[in-house]
């Protein structure tokens, strides 16, 4: 059995989601959130972040492919968001990443982000980490560039035009 680890940087920590970030999600989340991850006009219920959380820690149990952080503002511990990392193909890895509306414009998908790079090659084994954003989410745009990533093209999503941004990875010492 594997839990996730703590990664901090000492201003945000990522570790494992669980039952008592359930309603704290459920508030976090809002229509900006819904409609970057393509839910909108859906919204999460009780019951899905129940199930998000149940499959995040099965992914950590089992070391699947998709590992899910809790990302947390220090001192308090409080959840601000979270990120997750999908290994893909060809030692790469997808990152995704979310930041309740309370928490935005503080660096801190930037901070997230930087951690699970700092993570991935040891803790996944992939050498690149790929972004997939959207043209007018100016926001993940500047993380993007924020923590390194270069352009490298684009991909049809659901008949919508994604940016594709990679960074490659320190080799693992």
């Amino acid at each position: 059995m594997s839990t996730a680890p703590a990664l901090t940087d000492h201003v945000i920590v990522l570790d494992g989601h669980t039952a008592d970030d359930i309603e704290a999600h459920l508030e976090g989340e809002d229509e900006e959130l819904a409609r970057r991850f393509g839910w909108f006009p859906v919204r999460s219920t009780r019951e899905t972040v129940i199930a998000a959380i149940a499959g995040w820690q099965h992914d950590w149990d089992t070391e699947g492919d998709r590992r899910a952080f809790a990302l947390r503002l220090l001192p308090g511990r409080e959840l601000a968001g979270g990120c997750e990392v999908r290994r893909v193909a060809d030692r790469c890895a997808e990152v995704s990443y979310w930041v309740f509306p309370a928490f935005r414009g503080r660096g801190l998908a930037g901070r997230a982000v930087r951690l699970v790079g700092d993570w991935a090659g040891p803790g996944l084994g992939v050498k690149r980490l790929r972004l997939s954003i959207a043209p007018d989410n100016e926001a993940s745009l500047r993380v993007a560039r924020a923590v390194g990533f270069a352009p490298v093209g684009e991909r049809d999503e659901n008949g919508l035009t994604m940016l594709l941004f990679e960074r490659r990875l320190a080799p693992v010492r």
